[in-house]
């Protein structure tokens, strides 16, 4: 006969395997599901790399070529910018030019103008020792044509 603790393990091994077997079957069907999604899964992926190791050829291209071009854009922003200092000196030397010529210019033609003046636009007194012209004339009782100046003989 058995004795009660072996009839105690006897039950509790058949309890084990009862309940394990179909726990460990569900966990071979589970292993096998895991294995056939890490199987599609893998293949996916690696087109997925394939693919972002061509996108990551082609922005390192691309970068190459915006660096090229921006070395070209360096160079027209240089002259663009020299353009720009040349016309700023351009525009203070005309605002002196500006700034000099309302200074000076209003006294250069007044002395041009009296240079190139003829008596007659002289104002500054009378040129015959009788009176003023208009009264010379007037105080003889000689004409004269208007624009012309009267000659004394002496």
């Amino acid at each position: 006969m058995m004795q009660p603790w072996q009839v105690f393990g006897l039950v509790l091994l058949a309890i084990l395997v009862g309940a394990g077997v179909p726990a460990l079957v569900q966990l071979r069907r589970t292993l096998q599901s895991a294995q056939t999604s890490l199987d599609s899964t893998g293949k996916r992926l690696d087109r997925t790399l394939d693919e972002v190791t061509d996108a990551a050829a082609r922005i390192n291209r691309l970068g190459k070529s915006l660096e090229k071009d921006a070395e070209g854009l360096r160079v027209f922003t240089d002259a663009a910018a020299g353009l720009g200092r040349s016309l700023k000196q351009a525009q203070e030397s005309i605002r002196l030019v500006t700034v000099v010529g309302s200074a000076v210019g209003p006294a250069l033609v007044a002395g041009l103008r009296e240079l190139f003046s003829t008596p007659e636009h002289d104002r500054s007194g009378p040129i015959s020792p009788v009176g003023s012209e208009s009264e010379a004339p007037a105080a003889r009782g000689v004409e004269r044509e208007p624009g012309t100046r009267l000659r004394h003989d002496v």
